[in-house]
């Protein structure tokens, strides 16, 4: 009999911080630092790269691939699309209010 689970992969900004609280994820300082400049800051992510990021933190792009794991993303890629998702969400509410 198999015990394997899939796990849903976090789609939202949301989902993250939700996870996040649900879970009482606790980092290591520096990936702490680096999980609270992303959501704190999503652009970063979002427009930037792992070594953007991790220069804002003063960590190194190593430290920035290990948050986006621990987060439960394959790599920094699949981390940086759901700030992408999250900022192209905040454009088209912005244009709608606009029109």
């Amino acid at each position: 009999m198999s015990t394997d689970k899939t796990i849903r992969k976090l789609t939202t900004i949301a989902e993250l911080k939700d996870m996040i609280v649900a879970t009482r994820l606790s980092l290591p300082e520096q990936q702490e630092r680096v999980a609270r400049t992303a959501l704190a800051h999503p652009e970063i992510v979002a427009f930037g790269t792992a070594q953007s990021l991790a220069d804002r933190c003063g960590v190194s792009p190593s430290t920035v691939v290990r948050v986006a794991t621990a987060l439960g993303f394959d790599n920094f890629r699949e981390f940086r699309q759901v700030f992408r998702q999250h900022i192209r969400e905040i454009s088209i509410r912005a244009a709608d209010t606009l029109c």
